[in-house]
């Protein structure tokens, strides 16, 4: 009769473990140049931050990746705080750009991976397509959603802003009345791109390695 529970506050246990060590690991990917990746100026680097979030999604379900997601947005918010940085990072001290969005990342990718397993038969090969799909949703879920609100809610002080910097004489009317929208796409397209091929590679790699130590652990 204790077997159960005692099986079961052993397994809130490795999650509460694997919960911290991810959140861990997402606060050095945010507060050092690790967790960048370099792009061709004068575009801005691409994070690997959201990779812990997915990783606890897929591998531990959405709870697990709520925190690390938790942990991702308000790391996001008090870099953006703390640095001296320029340009769109400034928006993201507003925690509804920093940190509903990676609410919502790990909430996506759970879904999408449970989608794939009920339409798809599960195997070694399949598992690792579906962390894949899964995590670019995931990834571009974290990337529209920030943009987008950036647009949303700060889109007509930054077209401003940009009207200011550029002659009215050297751009396009419809350019110009849309500049603050046009430069985060134009950010943004390619951010998200190098995020979603680096989630698609590394997340099903490491899933993989990560259930088979819980497979392991729950036997003994």
């Amino acid at each position: 009769m204790k077997t159960v529970p005692r099986a079961r506050q052993s397994e809130r246990i490795r999650k509460m473990v694997l919960a911290s060590m991810l959140s861990a690991i997402t606060a050095v990917l945010t507060f050092t140049p690790i967790g960048m990746i370099p792009l061709p100026p004068p575009l801005p680097s691409a994070t690997m931050v959201h990779i812990p979030v997915l990783l606890a999604a897929l591998a531990e379900g959405p709870v697990v990746g709520l925190i690390v997601g938790l942990v991702f947005g308000l790391c996001s918010c008090i870099r953006a705080w703390e640095t001296g940085m320029v340009g769109l990072t400034l928006f993201f001290r507003n925690p509804v750009i920093s940190v509903l969005p990676r609410l919502i990342v790990p909430l996506a990718a759970v879904a999408v991976w449970m989608l794939w397993q009920k339409a798809v038969k599960q195997n070694a090969v399949t598992d690792k397509i579906g962390a894949a799909v899964a995590s670019v949703i995931g990834t571009v879920v974290n990337t529209v959603l920030c943009l987008g609100l950036i647009v949303v809610i700060y889109g007509a002080d930054l077209t401003i802003m940009i009207n200011e910097m550029i002659s009215a004489g050297s751009a396009d009317a419809t350019y110009l009345n849309n500049a603050g929208a046009w430069l985060v796409a134009v950010v943004g397209l390619p951010n998200g791109i190098a995020e979603s091929i680096v989630a698609a590679i590394i997340v099903p790699i490491i899933k993989t390695a990560v259930d088979a130590v819980s497979r392991r652990s729950r036997k003994h």
